[in-house]
């Protein structure tokens, strides 16, 4: 027989653990990044991060999403919530409304509506969703805030929301797309609803649901919480070899293909450095190399060639994670509000940054890229400081 705590698995029904990516979280890639986004924004303190190894609580985990909308670099992953089948049930309520209303899973069905598209948390609502929705066909977005977030065991929804569409808004302005997308208040009286314990009650997708399916529901839901149990909240550590690896978040995957299908290749536009910062490198730079190491989505590179090297950027992958920004030395590197062209962005091209020419060392002969006035290597100037 298994041995399991009964109380523990009341305490993680519902719960939804989060799938982690290690190699993209900023701490762990390295020790001097400043940003800790999910462990200050998470309502129950569910993540804690360590010097190689990041976890997170499932039997406290709320599955909000907070960290996973927050996250620049694309963390953490909801198994709460797949935005496929999500996009699929609005494009089926556009063909008869080109108004689309969604909300928390929480709001009773008698304060929705049947057209009404239900979320576990408004947290979970990020850009991408939004731009997915409009894609489909969607000439308005609205979000139901029914007040609730005070009385429920998450309590950021709201906050995180307003932020998601303040920062929506003011794309589609810059691209000069019409598409609305609004936070509606409806309030509601806590008397109206309905707790289980402490917690405020999850009305599902389908309040009318057959007898077999709630046995299916049952059974998910019970071998999803048993596995949570079993496993032992072990952290997620990162493999030294995997501690540099670099990929773009989905997020910005989906912002692409929202440039592409609306045609805005040669559109110019002024963003906010929320959405597309744009990185620049003073004279300052020493050409150590290391923003370029450590950038997680491969925005900063390296080019080297016989003539020189450089520092090349693209402006498709940066999410303003700020990690270059952290790991310079020199105090080189900053972000910027600039215009930039959605060609860049859809071409993935790239601008460099600095250059510096390859120069002989007077001294030792050694080719090197010229950083200081004088043509002698860095090798040499410590040579001549020691001796």
């Amino acid at each position: 027989m298994l041995d399991i705590d009964i109380t523990k698995l009341m305490a993680v029904w519902g719960k939804a653990p989060l799938k982690i990516n290690p190699c993209q979280c900023l701490p762990l890639r390295s020790p001097k990044s400043g940003c800790r986004l999910c462990v200050e924004n998470c309502p129950t303190k569910a993540i804690e991060i360590e010097q190689d190894s990041i976890k997170v609580a499932d039997a406290i985990c709320t599955g909000c999403g907070a960290c996973f909308n927050l996250c620049p670099t694309g963390v953490f992953e909801m198994t709460n919530f797949e935005p496929d089948p999500f996009v699929k049930r609005a494009q089926e309520a556009i063909t008869k409304n080109k108004s689309i209303k969604m909300g928390c899973c929480k709001v009773p069905f008698d304060h929705a509506g049947s057209e009404f598209l239900r979320l576990p948390c408004l947290a979970h609502i990020t850009s991408s969703l939004i731009l997915r929705l409009l894609s489909a066909g969607a000439d308005e977005v609205m979000i139901m805030d029914a007040g609730i977030c005070e009385v429920c065991e998450s309590r950021c929804g709201d906050r995180i929301a307003k932020h998601t569409i303040s920062k929506t808004r003011n794309l589609l302005e810059n691209l000069g797309l019409k598409q609305k997308v609004l936070i509606v208040a409806k309030g509601i009286s806590i008397n109206d609803l309905v707790f289980e314990g402490d917690r405020l009650r999850n009305y599902k997708d389908d309040p009318e649901l057959s007898r077999r399916e709630i046995f299916s529901i049952f059974k998910k839901e019970a071998k999803k919480a048993v596995e949570g149990i079993i496993k032992k909240e072990a952290p997620v550590k990162i493999e030294a070899k995997e501690r540099l690896k670099k990929a773009a978040p989905k997020e910005r995957d989906e912002l692409i293909k929202f440039f592409k299908k609306h045609g805005l290749l040669s559109y110019k536009a002024k963003t906010n450095s929320s959405v597309f910062p744009v990185v620049s490198v003073n004279q300052d730079c020493n050409m150590c190399r290391l923003c370029a190491l450590f950038c997680p989505t491969d925005a900063l590179a390296i080019e080297d060639t016989e003539k020189g090297a450089g520092i090349v950027f693209k402006t498709a992958t940066c999410t303003g994670c700020n990690l270059c920004i952290d790991v310079c030395a020199e105090k080189a590197i900053t972000l910027n509000h600039k215009e930039v062209l959605i060609e860049d962005m859809v071409k993935q091209n790239k601008a460099m940054l600095i250059w510096f020419d390859k120069v002989c060392c007077a001294s030792c002969g050694r080719i090197f890229a010229k950083i200081k006035t004088e043509n002698i290597c860095d090798t040499c100037l410590k040579e001549r400081e020691v001796f």
